[in-house]
């Protein structure tokens, strides 16, 4: 399950309702928003952990290698 919330003092308020039992223990995984290049380095993380590989020729030509405009 994966849910999202935000910190307010020593509380996360959860933006959604959840389905678990007052009192239950559960485990939280903090995940901070914001750097792309974090984000991209847990995406491999996670990879490497599953053992998934993905085929370098799934990203050929998906990025645009015409130069930016000029300036705006």
């Amino acid at each position: 399950m994966r849910v999202q919330g935000i910190k307010r003092g020593k509380n996360i308020e959860i933006f959604e309702d959840i389905d678990i039992d007052d009192g239950e223990e559960i485990t939280i995984a903090i995940e901070r928003k914001g750097s792309f290049w974090k984000s991209l380095e847990r995406f491999r993380q996670e990879l490497d952990r599953e053992g998934i590989w993905i085929e370098p020729e799934v990203f050929e030509g998906v990025r645009d290698s015409s130069p930016g405009g000029e300036g705006t």
